[in-house]
């Protein structure tokens, strides 16, 4: 999960100490675009579709995870 965690980092510009329980609302860069990086990540990276309405069921990094390891 670790590699899943730096590239979610990556993507979203993370400078800020985030782990696995981070709330992704406490996040300045979790908005639509935030969402669509994902959403990029999740296809070029791990060649996984996750649409709009996954994302929105999401808390936490953690479950962000979850749905590019499903």
């Amino acid at each position: 999960m670790k590699k899943e965690l730096e590239n979610i980092k990556k993507i979203l510009n993370l400078n800020k100490d985030v782990n696995l329980e981070t709330e992704l609302n406490t996040l300045e860069q979790w908005d639509s675009m935030g969402a669509l990086s994902v959403i990029g990540l999740a296809d070029s990276k791990y060649k996984k579709i996750i649409s709009g309405d996954d994302l929105f069921k999401c808390k936490k990094i953690i479950d962000i995870i979850k749905l590019l390891k499903e």
